[in-house]
């Protein structure tokens, strides 16, 4: 059978070929259908067409980008499957386009590596300088920073990229091992420190029977003992010394010791209903929070919890009462009377707020006590509105 030359192609035999380019050799692209050799021609042109569009729209993008090496391995990937791909077109036009699209991306690359090579190295420079800073937190931050800069750093050269990241990635390394090892020595020394102290207290215990020239002497000798030990933390240090004076005064500290976070973690659990409700062990926590002079910043939020706690029964109660059937009630329900319990009460301290505001204009300015009495009244009126609005919060996010 005769050979029919069509574009970029020829048929023989019932089979479609497209011509060698390149250093590709003649190939098989596909068979005749329904013997319509013009139809089967078109359908493997337009099949070029359509790849030479997808191309365009790669070729478009790097021309409208400045992140240009980010395409290099689609350029590639086009490339090498352009042998493989079954159309009839000018695909040695295609691969020179490719190429030169190529070229100018790994050219860009090679370029940027060479840039990143330089802030790299600028980087580790900059690295050495830092970890030789005194202060752990300012060095710490400076640290971060760099590691962050260096990540968003891209690639260096190759031949130079795994022993930059190998130096950078020695001295990060190095830099929170030391700090480490710091923070231990530092916690082991606070133990010691915390330890001489406690004995000097138990000393100190022991001078209930020492009166006279033999408890000034040894008062002075503790004292001069204490004064050399050295600093610990003042969540440790203030228990201690408070019980060391008190001790040498002949006298024992009444003051709790408070675990501020503890009891806080106490109360969510009878929030939540892992703890039953006690308004007596709320009451006792109460009077020791009252005692502690502290300003633990857990200290207001338990006193808080407590009084949301506290109020959240009052609710509970008077809904029962108010509905004998309450147990009964699905969940929205019992949802919507909880809220109408609340916002009734709520409306009630207002109405109460009011009155005492307007008794406030009517004291004379001159009468301090009565003006100080009432201000505290509308102050404490006014916090029963805020926890009640608080605990009307809880029942509308499902915790109450």
């Amino acid at each position: 059978m005769d050979i029919i030359e069509v574009p970029f192609g020829f048929i023989k035999d019932g089979k479609v070929f497209q011509s060698g380019w390149g250093e590709n050799p003649d190939r098989e692209i596909g068979e005749v259908r329904d013997e319509d050799n013009e139809k089967s021609v078109q359908f493997f042109k337009d099949r070029f067409v359509d790849l030479e569009g997808k191309i365009k729209e790669v070729t478009e993008k790097i021309d409208a980008t400045e992140n240009k090496g980010s395409f290099l391995m689609k350029l590639v990937h086009l490339r090498e499957h352009l042998p493989q791909h079954d159309g009839l077109g000018d695909y040695q036009a295609l691969h020179d386009q490719i190429a030169r699209y190529e070229s100018l991306v790994r050219d860009i690359i090679q370029k940027n590596r060479v840039r990143n090579s330089e802030i790299k190295s600028a980087l580790i420079e900059e690295a050495k300088q830092i970890v030789e800073i005194i202060n752990w937190k300012e060095a710490t931050e400076r640290i971060n920073d760099l590691k962050s800069r260096w990540i968003k750093t891209g690639s260096a050269e190759e031949d130079k990229n795994d022993e930059l990241e190998t130096s950078f990635w020695e001295i990060i390394e190095r830099f929170f091992d030391r700090k480490k090892q710091f923070f231990e020595d530092k916690q082991k020394l606070t133990e010691h420190r915390k330890r001489q102290y406690e004995e000097l207290v138990e000393e100190a215990k022991k001078l209930a029977d020492v009166h006279g020239k033999e408890r000034f002497n040894k008062v002075k000798e503790l004292k001069d003992r204490w004064a050399e030990i050295g600093g610990i933390p003042a969540e440790f240090y203030k228990p201690l010394n408070l019980s060391f004076n008190q001790e040498l005064k002949g006298k024992k500290f009444s003051a709790p010791f408070i675990d501020h976070s503890e009891t806080l973690k106490k109360l969510e659990s009878v929030k939540a209903g892992k703890v039953p409700f006690n308004k007596e062990e709320l009451d006792r926590i109460k009077k020791l929070m009252f005692r502690d002079k502290s300003r633990n910043p857990d200290k207001q939020k338990c006193l808080e919890l407590i009084q949301l706690l506290n109020e959240r029964e009052f609710v509970i109660k008077l809904s029962h009462k108010r509905f004998p059937d309450f147990a009964k009630l699905d969940l929205d329900k019992k949802k919507s009377v909880r809220m109408g319990i609340i916002r009734d009460l709520i409306s009630r301290d207002q109405d109460d707020l009011k009155i005492y505001e307007e008794n406030s204009a009517n004291f004379s300015s001159s009468d301090g006590k009565m003006n100080k009495m009432v201000e505290n009244k509308i102050k404490s009126q006014k916090r029963k509105i805020e926890i009640k609005s608080k605990l009307l919060d809880w029942v509308d996010s499902g915790e109450f």
